[in-house]
């Protein structure tokens, strides 16, 4: 039995991709950098703290250091004397001596409590014990109580040697009030605890929790700093809660995780709105292409904004445009395809009418005297159907194949046949077509036959759209090497909605027209390498152009 691998699968809407790229690259971090800034505010609280006390630390050690220094000196003034080594050798002490050490002492005893000599052998030679008024206890005996505990005295023993041979020490108290001074009690740092100590224990302590702060092993929730002095026989420690310090730095990251958390709340929700108006748009889209491909190429889309979106939805509805145009081609050519076909088996059909005509007309022609009068109009009807062969030929096949047989055209004589042509158009309508202008000539190269079809039709067009009264007239110029031909009428003229889908195969202004006069005549004037156009004003009149290469000249 095969077991399938678990797949990490994608939410299947845009909108979801989206928010989900949002949370993992902007939410999931500000929630992971929130979660460091609440772990590391104790770590940052402690540092600081800890920085403060060794700072605070290293003051106390340099002024302990510095008043040590002075009772140093002090101490070895009681031990360095005549009258000390008098005192420890058998000669004995005078009372000249015994008076000098006693002023020495007491000139000492605000800094040293005791005196005592002590010989080798440990017997007291002589001793000094003074207290001064008000500073009970200052004799560290243990069985006297502490009225304050700076007021303790630190026991220091000093070698005394006579001829560099040692005779004895000395045995001094030396009172703390000397060696810390009466504001070293002060917490340096807020709730901090003060602690000095000796070989024998805790001798002097800023308050009640001075076990913390002589403590191997740091109590969980302090920070203790020790530091032993240079000179002095004591060791320092000062000790402090953490929780002062790291308080505010918890509720400064309480409060950055909460400005996180909201403003990433913020940016999923404006994101999810955001998203929202996007893929809507998008879905728009989405459905508007699928009616396209449904084959609905009137739908568009609004397209709003100048962003991707609004790009898109703009090319989307530029193309669709360029479907229907092009589809609309497509079928005009189907149109002019079949059209085409029917044309060509309708002529098919009507050049075979006209060959039994003319060969009628030739074998009459030939059966009637030459002098008989009807024997002119036979000769005349015959030239009618041998011009009527030729122009259904040459114009259908510039309609269809768009190519045309090469020659010199005079487009005078071409006009005046087609405008012979037209004559019954006006003449029905009450109408006049002017004749053309005496300078009205100009040469071009293409087919006779299919250029007086072309302008047979504008002529007809022009003729059909005048009212009783009506005027039209052709215009003949060059300009830049092309032939201009103008077939102009004073008649209602063309919508203008009308005019944007003239030239398009079976779409007529007139009830019964069929709509391809003009899509023929403008085949047949670009097989000639040159183009039809029509200009129209409502209750004014109609203006066809034909442009035309001009022959070179010979």
């Amino acid at each position: 039995m095969s077991v399938r691998n678990p797949v990490l699968r994608l939410p299947r809407t845009l909108a979801a991709r989206f928010l989900l790229i949002v949370f993992l690259g902007a939410v999931l971090p500000l929630a992971l950098v929130g979660l460091w800034l609440t772990r590391s505010a104790e770590r940052s609280g402690t540092a600081l703290l800890r920085t403060q006390l060794e700072t605070a630390a290293d003051a106390m050690v340099a002024h302990v250091d510095r008043q040590w220094g002075f009772r140093e000196g002090e101490l070895q003034l009681l031990a360095n004397n005549t009258a000390a080594r008098d005192a420890l050798t058998s000669i004995g002490l005078s009372s000249a001596d015994s008076a000098y050490l006693i002023q020495l002492a007491r000139s000492l005893s605000p800094t040293i409590s005791s005196v005592k000599y002590v010989e080798l052998a440990g017997g007291e030679r002589w001793s000094f014990d003074t207290e001064l008024p008000g500073m009970s206890g200052i004799s560290g005996r243990p069985d006297v109580p502490q009225a304050n505990p700076l007021q303790r005295a630190l026991e220091v023993e000093l070698p005394i040697s006579a001829d560099g041979t040692r005779i004895g020490r000395l045995v001094a108290r030396v009172r703390l009030t000397s060696v810390l001074s009466a504001d070293f009690g002060r917490p340096v740092v807020p709730e901090a605890v003060v602690t000095a100590a000796d070989a024998d224990g805790v001798v002097w302590s800023s308050g009640a929790d001075s076990l913390i702060a002589t403590s191997t092993d740091v109590p969980q929730g302090w920070e203790i700093v020790r530091r032993t002095p240079r000179m002095a026989p004591l060791e320092l420690s000062i000790a402090a809660p953490t929780a002062p310090f790291v308080k505010p730095f918890e509720q400064a990251a309480r409060t950055g995780l909460a400005v996180l958390m909201t403003v990433a709340l913020v940016a999923l929700v404006l994101s999810g709105v955001l998203a929202s108006r996007a893929t809507h748009s998008l879905a728009r889209l989405s459905e508007a292409a699928a009616a396209v491909a449904a084959g609905n190429l009137e739908r568009n889309v609004p397209a709003s904004g100048g962003d991707e979106i609004g790009q898109l939805a703009t090319a989307f509805n530029g193309m669709t445009d360029s479907l229907r145009r092009n589809v609309a081609e497509l079928a005009q050519q189907r149109a002019l395809a079949a059209v085409g076909e029917f044309a060509a088996s309708l002529a098919h059909e009507v050049r075979n009418a006209l060959t039994a005509v003319r060969v009628d007309l030739q074998h009459a022609t030939r059966h009637l005297p030459a002098d008989n009068p009807g024997t002119a109009l036979l000769v005349r009807a015959l030239g009618s159907v041998r011009r009527l062969d030729s122009t259904m030929t040459s114009a259908l096949r510039a309609a269809r194949t768009g190519q045309v047989v090469p020659a010199r055209v005079d487009l005078r004589r071409v006009l005046e046949q087609a405008m012979r042509g037209a004559a019954p158009s006006f003449t029905e309508r009450s109408a006049t077509l002017e004749p053309l202008a005496a300078d009205a000539t100009a040469e071009v190269v293409g087919d006779a036959s299919a250029l007086e079809h072309l302008f047979l039709n504008l002529l007809i067009n022009a003729g059909q759209a005048l009212a009783a009264g009506g005027r039209a007239h052709v215009e003949v110029g060059s300009e830049n090497g092309q032939a201009i031909v103008r077939v102009v009428d004073t008649g209602a003229g063309i919508p203008g909605d009308q005019l944007a889908s003239l030239g398009q195969p079976f779409n007529t202004t007139k009830p019964y027209g069929t709509g391809l006069g003009v899509p023929i005549a403008r085949r047949i004037a670009l097989a000639h390498g040159g183009e039809l156009r029509v200009d129209s004003v409502p209750h004014a009149g109609t203006t066809a152009t034909v442009q035309l290469p001009l022959a070179t000249p010979t």
